[in-house]
């Protein structure tokens, strides 16, 4: 038996010769403390073997799925992301992963065993952003699990997504919006939902608003904040600084905002000479009202006029409202979005609504298509006539 050295790390080759007189080459490499082996008949075989696994870490250890998926969430994600993105990634694996594969051990997840969370998204009728999300969560844990050499390859590669209809985006009418504004009328918030409609503002947007960032001359308001779960104010969503134009109805629902705080002596108005630090919609107390309430405030006003309201319909609404109006890269600027391709791929459907101009070319075409085949029907008539005159003298 002949031993080959090798560069350190590279490990060593070893040539055994059987009884039968055959030869085979074995490969030996240490990583870890942890040892793996490959063998081929031939030298090339062997080679072409070892420079496909020389640079992958080895698996270590029998750690499972949910455990590591836990760990992952409270070390890679709680302390870099912010708290509305962990609260998902925590709701896919609890929901979506874990059920199917939590109790298997990551080393031994393959990319059928990742094909089959998905089928059962999509038996449960999870819509494509649904199962793309719970795929990217996957693929993100996994990715860390690799680095950590907890596996030796993300399983999370070219996983099928189905295609699913996508849900038409709930708008409201305006008979549905008068409804919502006429059960606010009493409402303290009835100036907030106005505003929220005219701005395309997220409820962590709107109520993370101070009036320092509101600028009446020129017409605009500068959105660098929004309040999280735990009302506490941080990034955007996009981490993006927007402006958005305000019209006149906005500034006017900003001035009956005003009007409001003061006749009920409201402390974010009233805490000092210069209130422009204080929230523009605050609770009663004067501080940052907790998204969630906000949410369920708007909700329980719809249901009293048998319309389902949430703060994100406004925004959808505004789009729909505005649709032909705006151009697309200054509606992705008002949304707050990254790239233009995210208001497309969001709004597309609703941007590119022109069935009531499609319904009057496709009138129009009739119309030409009844005219010549009436056209056509005299003519035939016209050949068949005989006239009564030629008719008696025969």
């Amino acid at each position: 038996m002949a031993r080959t050295r090798r560069m350190n790390h590279e490990g060593s080759i070893v040539k055994k010769t059987k009884p039968d007189g055959s030869t085979r080459y074995e490969w030996r490499q240490m990583v870890d403390g942890v040892m793996r082996t490959v063998s081929a008949a031939t030298m090339a075989d062997l080679t072409s073997k070892i420079n496909a696994i020389k640079d992958m870490p080895i698996a270590s250890g029998k750690v499972r799925v949910a455990d590591w998926n836990k760990k992952w969430l409270e070390t890679s994600v709680l302390p870099l992301k912010k708290a509305a993105t962990y609260d998902q990634y925590r709701i896919m694996i609890e929901k979506h992963i874990d059920p199917f594969i939590g109790k298997r051990y990551m080393k031994t997840i393959k990319p059928s065993d990742i094909q089959f969370v998905i089928a059962k998204a999509n038996e449960a009728k999870l819509s494509s952003a649904t199962m793309k999300h719970i795929r990217k969560v996957a693929s993100c844990s996994f990715e860390q699990a690799l680095k950590d050499r907890i596996v030796g390859k993300n399983p999370v590669e070219k996983i099928d997504i189905p295609v699913r209809q996508a849900k038409a985006k709930k708008v409201l009418t305006p008979a549905e919006f008068k409804a919502v504004m006429s059960a606010l009328s009493k409402s303290r918030w009835a100036p907030s939902v106005r505003f929220a409609l005219e701005t395309a503002l997220r409820r962590g947007e709107l109520l993370a608003l101070k009036w320092s960032d509101i600028n009446i001359k020129e017409k605009k308001c500068t959105v660098d904040e929004a309040l999280d779960r735990s009302a506490t104010p941080g990034d955007t969503k996009s981490s993006k600084i927007h402006q958005v134009p305000l019209s006149v109805s906005a500034i006017r629902a900003l001035q009956d905002q005003k009007t409001m705080l003061r006749k009920e002596g409201n402390p974010a108005i009233f805490r000092s000479r210069n209130h422009s630090e204080a929230w523009v919609f605050p609770n009663e107390s004067g501080n940052a009202l907790h998204p969630c309430s906000y949410y369920t405030l708007i909700a329980k006003a719809g249901k009293k006029v048998g319309v389902k309201v949430s703060p994100h319909m406004l925004r959808h609404t505004f789009v729909y409202i505005t649709r032909g109006g705006i151009n697309l890269k200054d509606l992705q600027n008002i949304l707050g979005h990254e790239q233009a391709t995210t208001t497309l791929d969001i709004y597309g459907d609703m941007l590119s609504d022109k069935t009531t101009e499609m319904a009057a070319e496709v009138d129009t075409a009739f119309a030409k298509f009844d005219l010549e085949m009436d056209a056509e029907a005299e003519k035939k008539t016209a050949g068949r006539v005989v006239r009564f005159a030629a008719k008696k003298a025969k």
